[in-house]
């Protein structure tokens, strides 16, 4: 191995290494989306998707604690994120394994109502419109966005195999 392939080795291992330690210390944010269909109106159809922030993630309890969302249901932006516990139980953890929420899930606010989306054999949302609706849910996503510093780690590996390529 030359000189130019060692270098370029240990600056990316160093990137890399530098980039894994700083990572447990930042909230993740995932992007997430479900869609279903009332159980009493065939033509009552949710649609929601968004931004969830939560704290670092906890090797204690395998999850994370959603502390922000954005987004919106049917077309609505959601308003608020409520406390846990403030609506069906929720405790507004998202979980590192699948099913990534349990039968508490995590509970928003759209125009002033109160929806709780959560995991009993299936995913659910519950909302309460001044009576309660109940949607089984027929999509179902959430998806880690990769942190800004795991990018410049592939960035940093991108341009030293293009500079690499460009001494032959």
């Amino acid at each position: 191995m030359n000189f130019d392939r060692k270098l370029a080795v240990t600056i990316t291992s160093t990137v890399c290494i530098l980039t894994n330690m700083m990572a447990p210390v930042s909230a993740a944010i995932f992007n997430f989306s479900y869609s279903g269909t009332s159980v009493l109106d065939p033509n009552d159809i949710v649609t929601v998707a968004g931004k969830l922030t939560t704290n670092p993630y906890d090797s204690a309890t395998n999850s994370y604690e959603i502390v922000d969302i954005t987004g919106t249901r049917n077309g609505n932006p959601i308003e608020s994120l409520l406390s846990p516990g403030s609506f069906l139980d929720n405790d507004n953890l998202l979980f590192a394994e699948t099913p990534k929420l349990d039968e508490f899930g995590f509970a928003y606010t759209v125009g002033g109502a109160s929806y709780n989306v959560f995991y009993t054999y299936d995913y659910l949302e519950i909302g309460e419109q001044g009576y309660y609706t109940g949607y089984p849910l027929t999509s179902f996503s959430i998806t880690p966005i990769p942190e800004s510093s795991l990018i410049l780690a592939i960035l940093s590996i991108a341009v030293l195999v293009a500079i690499k390529k460009n001494k032959r």
